[in-house]
């Protein structure tokens, strides 16, 4: 479960929650772990806490690249908590700053933080707006934990198409984000992204399509999050948005002919796209 599904809510539910629909992994942003410790509860006890309830960190976010400001502080408490938490990756973004200052801070990241992925993840209304801008940086920087993060959102609504992605491409993703969109008139695309999400399958973006894509280049799909952000889905229970989580990603996963097990989604059987 991506960490934005979880603004605002307790740690403690978000283990408990996450634990009961099956899932293997959650993301954490910086604000989130903050109020862990404000809530008493102490670092090594955060990592104890997910290990006991059969997770991992999958993803800690968000270092945001660019931007010398008082961000640079929590950019820093980012990579402490990596430090600590030892997540699969960790998510940087760029929403201000010079193309030269937003590399050079990257490549920076990436070798404080190695060997441990440092994701770059492109959104059409920021510095780095598609697919092939994100992967372009991760390729300058020469660090083999250079990556970036493929949100479907984003994927889409900066202009690609599934059949735009090649398997040089898919070498690049750390990590694949799942929700969906519909259009709806007079939404900008940061307010659509950030508050009008819902579950896999229940928009209009093309998200089977793109998985059938991969399948064709490979037997294994990258590390799934699923991150329906939403104002609406907030207002209800996060054991109901878990359990809705898991049984729209599974189904839109099966549609497009992979199949869960030991932790990964692979291929049933081959396409014919």
């Amino acid at each position: 479960m991506g960490a934005i599904c979880f603004r605002d809510r307790p740690f403690p539910t978000i283990i408990e929650a996450a634990s009961a629909s099956g899932f293997t992994g959650i993301g954490l942003t910086v604000g989130q772990c903050v109020s862990a410790l404000e809530r008493g509860i102490g670092l090594d006890e955060i990592g104890a806490r997910v290990a006991d309830a059969g997770l991992r960190v999958a993803e800690l976010e968000l270092i945001r690249l660019g931007d010398d400001g008082p961000v640079r502080h929590a950019n820093s408490l980012v990579e402490d908590l990596a430090h600590a938490l030892t997540p699969d990756r960790v998510h940087v973004a760029a929403f201000t700053g010079e193309p030269a200052r937003i590399f050079e801070q990257f490549a920076e990241v990436c070798e404080r933080l190695k060997p441990l992925p440092v994701a770059f993840e492109f959104m059409p209304y920021s510095q780095v707006k598609n697919l092939a801008q994100a992967i372009g940086l991760a390729e300058h920087t020469g660090a083999a934990n250079a990556k970036v993060v493929l949100d479907v959102v984003h994927f889409f609504r900066s202009g690609d198409a599934a059949a735009d992605l090649t398997s040089a491409d898919l070498g690049w993703v750390a990590g694949l984000q799942l929700s969906d969109v519909a259009a709806r008139h007079g939404v900008s695309l940061p307010r659509e992204a950030r508050h009008l999400r819902t579950y896999p399958g229940r928009g209009e973006l093309d998200i089977v399509g793109l998985l059938r894509v991969i399948a064709d280049m490979s037997d294994v799909l990258p590390p799934l999050s699923v991150e329906p952000i939403s104002d609406a889905l907030e207002l209800l229970p996060l054991p109901v948005v878990a359990e809705e989580i898991m049984f729209s990603t599974l189904g839109t996963v099966a549609a497009a002919g992979w199949v869960a097990g030991d932790g990964v989604f692979t291929r049933t059987a081959p396409t014919g796209n």
